[in-house]
């Protein structure tokens, strides 16, 4: 019987040393995990400080502005006016120039928009009055430079500027 009982005893101490290895590397796994966290949420603290760019723009309002972008292609060029109204609701302007023929198309887009500090979220789901079945949708970050505000598409990185920064005062 004795040497049954110490095989009992060899399997038992595998096993809980099996476990305790275990218990330490998920331990260990975890402590190496948040240093590298916090090494990284530390090098974008820097980059983010650095980047003085993007600042909150809370404060600015949007309602009854008018932004612009264009667009320069070899057989034609667009012009996409985007104006913000009181009610949360936008209209988008697209206008289509033809170089061949020299004529000008447009589209007319209504629909609305969602803020959340800078930004914003833009659904055209109306095409001159009727429904869409696949609704325009821009993601755009509020931006200023040199006091000059425009929207920056998230996905594109298109530029919208403001309407009143393209026109210049004359004195």
């Amino acid at each position: 019987m004795y040497p049954i009982y110490n095989n009992l005893i060899c399997k038992e101490d595998t096993e809980n040393m099996k476990k305790l290895v275990l218990l330490f590397g998920l331990i260990s796994s975890v402590c190496f995990y948040s240093q590298n966290f916090s090494a990284i949420n530390d090098i974008l603290e820097k980059i983010e400080s650095k980047n003085k760019k993007m600042k909150d723009a809370s404060g600015y309002i949007i309602n009854n502005k008018k932004f612009v972008l264009i667009e320069d292609f070899e057989d034609h060029s667009e012009r996409h006016i985007l104006e913000f109204k009181n009610d949360n609701s936008i209209t988008l302007i697209e206008l289509i120039d033809d170089k061949a023929t020299g004529q000008t198309f447009s589209n007319i887009f209504s629909g609305d928009f969602i803020r959340k500090k800078n930004a914003i979220s833009i659904r055209a789901n109306y095409l001159e009055g009727k429904q869409i079945a696949i609704p325009l949708i821009y993601s755009l970050y509020l931006m200023n430079a040199n006091d000059i505000w425009y929207l920056k598409d998230i996905n594109t990185s298109k530029r919208w500027i403001e309407n009143n920064n393209l026109t210049k005062k004359k004195k």
